[in-house]
């Protein structure tokens, strides 16, 4: 069900559904309804404003369940959540702050180059794990056609 697909779209992002409904900037009772509460159909409205937001999710997936959930094979974490973006630029505003501080300190740079790699490995991390469970719901979804299992 769509609903489903929405639901675990906002896992995906690392989301919950008050993040969620902010970035869509629709009011979280809509979000909640739908993976939640009552489980109420989303409107084309916010159907079409789920793809606008997230340009890079397969819209076959979304409405029909059809195919991966992301056009690109892989999609960084920069391309799809908010949140990570929000997050890399207070990182670096802190690191600005910090070498404004202390303009000659090495730990400073250490510090800010150990933490930019780290948040390059999670993305990276991310991106294989995300690819993993796509694969692996196509090959469940084979093999259910295969099987003609109704599940």
């Amino acid at each position: 069900m769509i609903n489903d697909r929405i639901h675990k779209l906002i896992r995906v992002l690392d989301m919950n559904p008050t993040s969620f409904s902010e970035s869509l900037e629709v009011s979280v009772t809509v979000i909640f309804n739908i993976i939640k509460g009552r489980r109420s159909k989303p409107s084309y409205d916010l159907i079409h404003n789920i793809l606008k937001t997230y340009d890079k999710l397969n819209a076959d997936w979304l409405i029909k369940g059809e195919g991966s959930m992301w056009n690109d094979d892989i999609v960084t974490s920069q391309e799809f959540a908010p949140t990570h973006v929000n997050l890399q630029a207070r990182i670096r505003e802190l690191f600005v702050k910090m070498r404004l501080e202390q303009p000659d300190s090495h730990e400073v740079l250490e510090l800010e180059e150990l933490v930019a790699f780290l948040m390059d490995e999670a993305s990276e991390q991310k991106n294989k794990l995300i690819l993993l469970h796509e694969r692996q719901e196509g090959m469940l979804n084979v093999l259910k056609e295969k099987l003609k299992l109704k599940v």
